[in-house]
């Protein structure tokens, strides 16, 4: 029986630790993924006022190797709550073939408004 690879897949997701919510792309696939651009549908601004989707990395990385991803900080304990919570992003790559690939992904951070975290004391 002969297994098929998988190739690149390259994803654009939200993750939360510790209270901090970032902006990841990574690649969950089997290959390396050529030239990942991610498009975002609104303007997010991060915690300190830097336009997070407008940062070079979601479109200027020449690659992104299997099991490899990067990430961009875009809030801390909800500190951007005038900005928008619901964003789509397209992410297009290619898989070293020339054969170009897309996927959507929508993403509503109010899902994580009341999630439980543990808050560490400052020490003195």
């Amino acid at each position: 029986m002969a297994t098929e690879e998988l190739g690149p897949e390259i994803v654009l997701d939200v993750e939360v630790r510790g209270g901090l919510t970032f902006l990841v792309m990574a690649n969950t696939g089997t290959s390396t993924g050529f030239d990942p651009r991610v498009e975002f549908d609104v303007q997010l601004t991060g915690v300190d006022g830097t336009i997070v989707s407008d940062l070079p990395v979601w479109r200027s990385l020449p690659m992104l190797r299997p099991g490899h991803q990067v990430e961009a900080l875009l809030d801390a304990h909800g500190a951007r709550s005038d900005a928008a919570q619901r964003f789509s992003a397209v992410v297009t790559f290619s898989d070293g073939r020339a054969e170009q690939r897309t996927r959507t992904y929508a993403h509503d951070l109010t899902v994580y408004d009341n999630v439980p975290r543990i808050v560490r004391a400052e020490e003195p």
